[in-house]
This record gives structure tokens, sequence and C-alpha cells, in this order.
């Protein structure tokens, strides 16, 4: 359904405004009115006549009828009493509501129940309802503060989504500090019909929008976000700040919205896997806006982030952090202690010439001879004539640089505290740009009539990595008559449901050199075991033995909202030990493979380091993309590990599988 009316209404409808200044209604009223909306405001109240010097309205009802196709109805009363005016809603022909009530899902089983009354009313009479427990909306360019908070009517280009409305007031005030001007604020609350994923795809075609920024609790579906956000990124960014992420921070997510949160690996992978840009921390996202250009931002030069400073050490600090943010460096011009603004003038005009310089952070500490608000007005000239470029400043100071940095903020050039600010906030840039190099939009392939897995049976399992072109080393049911024939040296183990964890219980023996050795030790095993072998589905298997390989494991955890999620990393009995693993979406293809490899601590020694043997890096990726596609495939699966998966100088073998169905 359009969402053109729900964001751009022709008249607003506040049920609940009162003549009570404590009141929400009465705060949302106000904002209203005071942020310029053109349209006709009612306030709906059955008591009072007149509110806010406007004419006050009993019931929805008694609103012209020619208003409520256009109508926005915005709702702030007790939760008990939200259902009747939503159904009064469908009845009279309103399909935009914005509900600011709390006490919903994140209440309390009384409360998840009154939401889904919501859902199903939505569903039924399609209507467009943002919220509850939501702070409302604001569209600048509409001159509309539907919010109980207070924000700046100036125009911009970013539009923000939050979940946490406490979190999107507290950006709105920092916005204001910081003269950043934006175009759409939309708290997203329990997202009971609108969510994340509706509001982008809107935003995806207004070409007012050049930047999308989202706080999320959780995601809503997760195959729909990579499938909006892989088709857009390219034409504008969306970054995406993810609350919940730590054990502790999962379960307050979840008391504070009612939230249900993926794994934080599945959603980072999810969210990279769209394009769009992973945002660790509440700085993180107010830097990004900071330095957020879409001239400069999609300019597509040299990426080097060049520095000019009047003080050294601070230019050492910068590349420091450069360094560890693995960003490539400029030049760096040093203008030493006694430049005044003349001088950084030359520099900045001089280094911007050169083509070859793209984005650039000027560095200043006030000394003796140092003109910040003449250097600070030199660069606002300067950044006129280039206005393809990324000019940062980081002034280090206090007073003195006060009215400097307010210029510059004024003048929307980004001035950061700390110059560590901005190389950080210049890594989301670097990122992105890599990110949407060779982004594909995402569609997640389909069972194309694949038979369901049945069983875990291990060499079950281990035929069905072969009916996706895995090599897997010979494998056989132990079988005592036929000791003779097998090709020594051979690992014996102990498979089944019951020897998920081989090694740590004795259950693989390896470098058996003759028929002798293991039959004893199959016996031992056997002794050893009886009870858990009285089980059909735990058995001996003989296996033969590899030679002049290393050992990686390759597997995946299908998530609740991104579907299956792919690791690979250090394998073999030491992969818990290690960590060192990489993660990705299941629609992988082999140059993502290959890049995802390439990331792994071990990728160095599989690559040849220091001269020694290469392993097949390419059969690895391909077994990658191979185990995406099984992932794909057979949603009964809910987690395949593949350990060790054997890399030899040419080609792959899987030694070991583990599969858990469900």
């Amino acid at each position: 359904m359009s969402l053109n009316n729900f964001f751009n209404p022709k008249s607003v409808a506040v049920v609940g405004a009162s003549n009570s200044p404590e009141k929400l209604g009465r705060q949302i009223l106000d904002n209203i009115i005071k942020g310029g909306f053109k349209g006709a405001i009612y306030p709906i109240n059955f008591k009072e006549k007149t509110i806010a010097k406007l004419k006050a309205y009993p019931t929805l009802e008694s609103l012209p009828k020619p208003v409520r196709s256009s109508l926005l109805v915005v709702i702030s009363i007790p939760s008990a009493c939200v259902i009747p005016e939503i159904q009064k809603c469908a009845v009279l022909g309103i399909k935009n509501i914005i509900i600011i009530t709390a006490g919903f899902k994140e209440s309390g089983e009384a409360g998840k129940a009154l939401e889904a009354e919501i859902k199903d009313l939505a569903t039924q009479h399609h209507l467009n309802i943002l919220g509850p427990n939501c702070l409302g909306l604001i569209n600048t360019w509409h001159k509309l503060n539907a919010t109980f908070a207070a924000a700046d009517t100036e125009t911009g280009n970013c539009a923000m989504l939050s979940q946490s409305g406490a979190i999107g007031a507290g950006a709105l005030d920092w916005l204001k500090v910081k003269d950043f001007n934006f175009g759409y604020f939309i708290s997203l609350g329990n997202k009971a019909v609108l969510d994340e994923n509706a509001i982008i795809e809107y935003l995806a075609a207004d070409k007012k929008i050049d930047l999308i920024i989202a706080y999320l609790e959780e995601v809503a579906d997760g195959d729909k976000f990579m499938s909006i956000v892989s088709r857009l990124a390219k034409l504008k960014p969306v970054a995406v700040l993810k609350a919940g992420t730590s054990a502790a921070g999962g379960k307050l997510a979840m008391s504070h919205t009612g939230s249900l949160a993926g794994s934080a690996a599945a959603v980072k992978a999810g969210v990279e896997r769209a394009g769009a840009i992973w945002l660790d921390n509440l700085e993180d996202m107010f830097n990004l806006m900071m330095i957020f250009d879409k001239k400069s931002w999609f300019n597509t030069g040299s990426p080097e982030l060049h520095v000019i400073t009047n003080a050294g050490g601070v230019a050492v600090l910068t590349a420091d952090e450069i360094s560890r943010q693995g960003l490539p460096l400029g030049k760096s011009q040093d203008l030493l202690g006694d430049a005044d603004a003349t001088r950084y003038e030359l520099a900045l005009a001089s280094c911007l010439a050169d083509k070859k310089v793209n984005n650039l952070l000027v560095l200043l500490t006030p000394q003796t001879s140092t003109e910040p608000l003449k250097t600070a007005q030199a660069i606002i000239n300067i950044k006129k004539k280039y206005p393809n470029k990324l000019i940062m400043t980081s002034f280090v100071g206090g007073e003195a640089v006060a009215a400097p940095r307010q210029l510059l903020s004024e003048n929307k050039i980004a001035t950061f505290d700390y110059p560590e600010e901005a190389v950080r906030a210049f890594r989301h840039l670097i990122s992105y740009r890599s990110l949407v190099k060779d982004l594909r939009t995402f569609k997640r392939s389909e069972n194309k009539g694949k038979k369901a897995v049945k069983d875990g049976d291990y060499l079950k399992s281990l035929s069905l990595l072969k009916s996706y072109g895995f090599a897997v080393a010979k494998t056989f049911a132990y079988d005592a008559a036929k000791i003779q024939s097998y090709n020594y040296p051979v690992v014996l183990k102990t498979v089944g449901p019951d020897f998920l964890h081989k090694t740590d219980t004795g259950g693989v023996v390896v470098n058996l050199q003759d028929a002798v050795q293991l039959q004893t030790m199959a016996e031992t095993l056997a002794r050893k075991n009886a009870s858990l072998l009285r089980n059909p589905g735990n058995y001996l298997v003989v296996q033969e033995q590899a030679a002049k390989f290393h050992e990686i494991i390759l597997g995946f955890k299908r998530d609740a909202i991104f579907g299956p999620l792919l690791m690979v990393g250090w394998g073999g009995i030491y992969t818990e030990v290690m960590k060192d693993y990489k993660v990705a979406i299941s629609d992988i293809d082999m140059a993502g493979a290959m890049k995802l490899i390439s990331g792994l601590k071990i990728f160095p020694i599989l690559n040849g380091a220091r001269g020694q043997k290469k392993f097949d890096v390419a059969a690895l990726a391909g077994a990658l993309v191979k185990l995406g596609q099984l992932a794909n495939d057979h949603p009964e699966i809910s987690e395949l590990d593949i350990n060790p998966l054997f890399v030899f100088e040419k080609g792959v073998a899987a030694g070991d599988i583990r599969v858990i169905l469900g």
C-alpha cells in the first residue's frame, strides 16, 4: 500500500489532544502547529470545544468526510482505548495512523494480545500504522512534526529511523547542536505494522533523501531487508546501528521493546551482505552523519586520507589511528606551530588542486600565531571551490576553538573534537565504497525440488556432500571381515548422534598402520562405548588417512531472521581455541568467498607465507559456495559442520561432518 499520504498528509488529527500542557497529545498538537504544517489540524477530544485555539472535534466520525483518504491520525490515549479508534479508522476509510501510546507487546502478555489485534486490523483493512510505543514522525520537507520531541524545521537529505524513542529524541537534540538538518525522522516503536523494510522501501524512491540511518533493536525480515537495501545501496547509503549485539544487550533489547533479536553475527553478516554500513556505537552514527556529503561520497577517486596540521604530535597520533583502521595514508603536511590563516589557505589550495587528493583532514591546535577563526573561514571558502572533495576538520582545544568549530558546523564542514573520531568516520566511507563495488542484488535461491534430509546419519551426510560436488575422504562403515582390504594408514572413528564431539571423548584414533592395529582399536572402542553402540545410529567408521593438508572448518547455522549463516575458519581440534573465522550469508559467490577467506588470520599461511607451499584457496572458496547452495536447498537442516575440511595443494576433501536437523 502507498505511504505517500502517510508521509505527506493533507490534514492531521490528534486523538488525545488536550488543553493540559503535560499531556502528550497536547505536546504533539503544539509541535504540529509550531512546525508550520500547512494542512488542516483536527484536535480530537470529546469534552473540549477548542484546544490551542483550534476547533476540537468529539470523535473521528465528526470530521469532514472529504479529508479521510489523505488524513493522518495520531493516537495518544491509554492503550485500552486504542483498538476502538483503529476500528473507527477502518470503517471511515482512514488508512494512515501513528500510535504513540505504549503498553503493548513490550509490557507483557496482555499488551501482546492488544498488539496482535492491531496487526489483524491493519491486515484486514490495509492500514499503514506506525508504532505503537513510538515517538512519531517528522517530515521537515512537509513541515510536519508529529512527535512529542523538539526539532529544527530546516530541511536536509538524511532520513533517520529509530526503534527507540529515547535514542531518537537524543539524536534530534544532538543534531540541533551540530546544525545538522535532516529530512525525515521516523520512530518505529514496536513495528506492529510498518517496519524498517517498508520505510526504507519508501525512502528509496524519495529523491530528496541521500542517506538513511537506522537504529534497530531487531530486523523484522532479513531476506526482505537484504533484497531492498542491496538494490538501493549503490544509489544511496544505508547505515545500521544494531542494539543487543552482546548477550547482556540482547536481554535488555527484549525487555525494552519485546523484540527477539537474531544472533549478532547473523545481523552483521546480513547488514553487510545488503551493502549497508555497520555502525558499532552512537559515536559512529553521529560521526557518519557529520561526514556525509553525496558529492564527496560518490567520488570514486583515490582513497587516501591526506593531512594538513600545525602540530606534529597530533599528526602522528592521527597517522597511528589511520594505520589501526587499515586505511591508506596520503601526504601529511606539517605547517609548524607558527602557521597563521594565510599559510593554511595556501596549503589547502595547493593540496586540493592535486587531482589525486580527494579526502583531506585539517588539524589545528591553538598556538600563539594561530588564527583559528580566520583558518575556519579559509576552509569554508575553499570547500566551495571543491564541492566534490571530502574535507574534515579537527580543531583540538577548548575555548580558543569553540567559535571556529561552530562556524564550520554552520557551514556544513565536518568538525570533530579529536582527529581519531574523523578517521573512524572516514573508515565507514571507505568500507561503503568497498561494499558496493561488486554488490549483487540479494535474492534467496529456492529449494528446487531437492529431496529433504530425513536424518543426520554420518555416511548419508557424507553422500549428501558428494551430491553437491564435494570431494570426501574415502570412508566406510567398519567391517571386521573387510579389514584386510582397507588402504592403510587409516583413521578409526565413533560416529552418530552420541558422538558429536568425537575427539573430546576419545572417539578418533589416527595413524593406524595395519589390520592388527585397526582391529585392536576397534575392539577397544566397541568395549568402551558398548551401551551407546547399541543405538544403530551410532557406529564405527574407517577413513583413509589424508596427508599434506591444512585443516579448515566449514559450516552453517540457520538464523531465524537471516537464514543460513555460513562460517569458514581455522579447523581441527583447535577451532574453538583459535577463534579465527568469518561468516557470511548463504548466497555467496566465488568473489565473495575469496574475499571472506582472505580476511582470515590463517590466510597468509594458506597462501604460501614466507616461501612455503600454497594451498588450494580457490577450491576452498568453491566448497564454500557449494555449501551455501546446500544450505538454501535444505531448510530442514538447522546446523551443519565440516570439520576438518582438508585443503591440499590441489583440491579439498571433507574429512568429517555433523548434521543437525530441526
